[in-house]
């Protein structure tokens, strides 16, 4: 019996196998997902607008939460229906999972919504501009379909290693996800200080003191020549002669010096 992370975990990396080249929203209750009994909105776990489908994760409980009483599950069961009622009135096929059921059964499900998809995807909606044209979501639904065809038989011969292989690869790719992130700030970073060094030297003078980088504390000599072609001179502590650069490729590594008080 397999946990309900390492299913959900599984799940994940499934969808992103078959659907991951199309724009999705985690965690929405688009404007139209309205329980008319209560009018509040309902949720949708994740939500592909320009394929049409949305997932939906059901059976799941928090940690240490009471089991539901028979009320409780029926308000359940009754919200259900009714997100699925208005998905299917917006034009929206709804996936429904279970993790905790047969993983070889809950995928057969979502390959006949896939199938279902592809049958009636509707033209986008006339208040929002689509990202992926009507032949390229035809595309990825075949493409998604032949994908979770291609797992659904590994997973018949062996399901509960197949899910634990795949909630490993969803780890691996969270990592993954997780470097690109700090990697992109770091990089958003250092921009900003590029930024914040030619905002600061974009007036130069003779007689200026700046630091290089690498040569370190030197004092502008000459600047010579303008746009693209203008050269800059600088005498660092550590020359008895002058450096000489292109403004344009030396402005980055250059650094404002401030005066002794």
């Amino acid at each position: 019996m397999q946990s309900t992370f390492l299913s959900i975990s599984a799940w994940r990396e499934i969808l992103a196998q078959t659907l991951g080249d199309c724009p999705a929203q985690d965690n929405v209750s688009p404007s139209w997902l309205v329980n008319p009994a209560t009018r509040r909105r309902l949720k949708l776990d994740r939500y592909y607008p320009d394929v049409g489908l949305a997932i939906r994760f059901v059976g799941l409980t928090a940690k240490g939460q009471k089991r539901q009483s028979e009320w409780e599950i029926l308000e359940t069961e009754q919200r259900d229906q009714t997100r699925a009622e208005l998905c299917r009135l917006n034009g929206v096929q709804l996936a429904i999972i279970d993790p905790a059921e047969e993983p070889l059964k809950q995928l057969d499900q979502f390959m006949h919504t896939l199938s279902r998809t592809q049958k009636t995807t509707p033209p986008p909606a006339p208040k929002r501009k689509a990202a992926m044209s009507r032949a390229a979501v035809q595309t990825t639904l075949q493409k998604a379909l032949h994908t979770a065809s291609a797992l659904r038989s590994r997973m018949a011969k062996n399901p509960e290693q197949v899910m634990a292989t795949l909630a490993e690869c969803w780890r691996d790719r969270e990592t993954g996800m997780i470097k690109d992130l700090s990697q992109s700030q770091a990089d958003l970073a250092a921009k900003s200080t590029r930024g914040s060094k030619k905002k600061a030297l974009r007036n130069l003078a003779v007689g200026q003191t700046v630091e290089h980088e690498r040569f370190g504390v030197g004092q502008i000599v000459e600047l010579d020549g303008s746009g693209a072609e203008q050269r800059i001179s600088i005498l660092f502590q550590e020359n008895e002669q002058p450096r000489t650069f292109l403004l344009d490729l030396v402005r980055d590594k250059l650094s404002a010096v401030k005066k002794a008080a």
